[in-house]
């Protein structure tokens, strides 16, 4: 891929920096180590997991909806083999069975996050690594299984103390400036060039801006969370 188109779709797309954020938290897990993939989806994050004991869980119901939103799939869906499949906040596993939890960008997709919060603490050795990401101001998408926008940093750190997990890190993805420069590109993406040519400076002054974000546009509004918790 050209380097250059690389670099925008990197900078338009927070995908990109969750893969290498996601990859290199498994790089620092033990060998060996017993890890669910919870709400595993698609698995993408498998191929990363090469040096560990890898689970797979998921609910496994879903197929491409029919354009109900902007941000609808219309690719096929391929799940690959799954060790539990079932509700996520209700795996048939006994206590204390992982040494590490994965669950990235499930919450938003599930009527029970908090629950959920607490099946993983359940499943978790004592020190055990729970490795999280998930939206905090996302579009439509995976219907039927969408049952929120996102979370805060506020809502997460409640449960996870609730819970019995120490914080060890919350990476904040994004701000106002960078959301509203996507959603321009978005627009200017699905309309015609005359809307492409309106916007145009539009997207360049929030490309300006989200390069410098405040802490105030930081807390407005982000894309999401990257959490690392221990399990006490």
């Amino acid at each position: 891929m050209n380097k250059f188109i690389l670099k925008f779709r990197k900078l338009i797309d927070n995908e990109f920096d969750r893969i290498d954020w996601v990859a290199s938290r498994l790089s620092e897990i033990n060998k060996g180590n017993k890890i669910l993939d919870a709400g595993c989806g698609s698995q993408q994050y498998k191929k990363f997991c090469g040096h560990l004991d890898y689970y797979a869980q998921d609910y496994g119901g879903y197929s491409v909806d029919e354009k109900e939103s902007f941000a609808a799939s219309d690719t096929k869906y391929e799940y690959g083999n799954l060790d539990y499949q079932g509700n996520i906040w209700d795996i048939d596993e006994k206590d204390g069975v992982f040494d590490t939890i994965l669950c990235t960008e499930v919450l938003e997709h599930i009527p029970y996050p908090h629950e959920t919060i607490k099946e993983f603490s359940r499943l978790l050795k004592s020190k055990g690594v729970l490795i999280l990401t998930f939206p905090s101001n996302c579009l439509r998408h995976m219907d039927p299984f969408f049952y929120s926008s996102g979370y805060s940093d506020h809502f997460i750190k409640y449960f996870l103390e609730k819970y019995g997990f120490e914080i060890k890190s919350i990476d904040t993805v994004g701000n106002y400036y960078n959301w509203m420069m996507v959603e321009i590109f978005r627009t200017m993406k699905m309309n015609n060039l005359f809307s492409s040519i309106i916007l145009a400076p539009t997207f360049l002054y929030y490309y300006l801006k989200q390069k410098k974000p405040s802490k105030d546009s930081v807390n407005t509004l982000c894309s999401g969370y990257h959490v690392v918790a221990i399990k006490k």
